[in-house]
């Protein structure tokens, strides 16, 4: 049994798969400085948030009961957004 390929479809496959590749490929550049900046560290009491950039650190202590977790000495800024959001820069 001999079966043709149409070529048209193969065609519309092939294009439609290249352009699959070019929009999963399309993420946001994110600059070396940026990737890795904050870095998170805890135990079984406390937590850290480093700014390996500028050297700030945030910090939030804690103890956890039997039926909730106890936040103490909690450093205002803890929870708050540690960056403006911009990491893509334009050429």
């Amino acid at each position: 049994m001999s079966r043709s390929i149409d070529m048209r479809s193969v065609l519309i496959g092939g294009l439609l798969a290249v352009i699959a590749l070019c929009l999963v490929g399309a993420v946001p550049f994110i600059p070396s400085e940026e990737y890795g900046r904050f870095q998170i560290e805890t135990n079984n009491s406390h937590a850290f948030i480093l700014d390996t950039a500028t050297g700030q650190v945030w910090s939030s202590s804690f103890y956890i009961s039997s039926s909730s977790l106890i936040r103490i000495e909690n450093d205002p800024n803890f929870h708050a957004a540690k960056t403006d959001g911009r990491f893509i820069t334009v050429q």
